[in-house]
């Protein structure tokens, strides 16, 4: 794992600087920003590379699903342990957004599809608009198609990841008299989009109390709420992908953990 030895931290973290930069892990920012894309760049929204030979995808019950992301590994500068080229493809369908609380996850991609080209053939068809088309009631969480740019960083443990606690057993939970646990949540959410590194969760890790979830180690994808470029999940919320390291390195993505939740 590369450490970084200029990660900030306020002062009163500094004595556990050794303990949570143990926990860094290479992650890559995501800044979208508005601008219309050909169909294989980087985006959210918009519309998908699409071969020949492949159909558009729809979830079970036979509903076109929408692009959510798509990612051109090519355009990205390298990130440990993913592809370095190829395009992976995020689509979410309507119907997760129909009679969901504040919180939703799914392993068997009925109501969302992930793919994933390893090359890419500029001989592509270009999806039927009607699939694209929003109307004024949408739920769809992009408004509008969004190019992206790609920062890697290092980022460590973030506060509420279920991994937390046992890297940082002296910090989370905290029994001094500073709220030292207070502070990090401050510090270090996860929020943000990205690929890689530590996710944001809103009350609490789902994976905690689930072996079967835990094997659903890496951040495939991250897209959080951002009112002002026209992202929001229902009530600010937050959407994840999750893949399991072995999987990734085998560039396998049939068996992903979605889940998206808000407040």
């Amino acid at each position: 794992m590369n450490k970084t030895t200029n990660l900030f931290l306020p002062k009163e973290l500094e004595s556990f600087r050794f303990e949570i930069e143990d926990t860094l892990l290479s992650a890559m920012i995501i800044t979208p920003y508005k601008r219309s894309t050909t169909l294989t760049e980087s985006k959210f929204a918009g519309e998908p590379y699409l071969p020949y030979s492949q159909t558009y995808p729809k979830d079970i019950t036979g509903e076109p699903m929408r692009l959510l992301a798509q990612i051109n590994f090519a355009e990205m500068p390298p990130l440990k342990d993913f592809p370095s080229q190829g395009i992976l493809q995020f689509f979410i369908s309507s119907n997760i957004f129909v009679n969901v609380d504040h919180y939703h996850e799914d392993i068997f991609q009925q109501f969302y599809k992930i793919r994933f080209y390893p090359t890419v053939n500029f001989e592509a068809t270009v999806p039927k608009q009607e699939f694209l088309v929003q109307t004024a009631d949408d739920r769809f969480p992009i408004h509008q198609e969004l190019a992206l740019q790609f920062q890697p960083i290092q980022e460590p443990v973030s506060a509420l990841d279920y991994r937390a606690i046992h890297c940082l057993p002296n910090l989370i939970p905290s029994s001094q008299d500073v709220d030292l646990r207070e502070i990090y949540l401050q510090h270090f959410l996860g929020a943000g989009a990205k690929i890689g590194g530590y996710a944001y969760f809103l009350e609490e890790d789902i994976r905690h109390e689930s072996q079967l979830l835990k094997r659903y180690d890496v951040l495939l994808l991250q897209i959080d709420s951002n009112d002002e470029i026209g992202i929001m999940w229902a009530d600010s919320g937050v959407g994840k992908f999750f893949i399991n390291r072995e999987k990734l390195l085998q560039k396998d993505f049939s068996d992903i953990l979605f889940q998206w939740e808000h407040y």
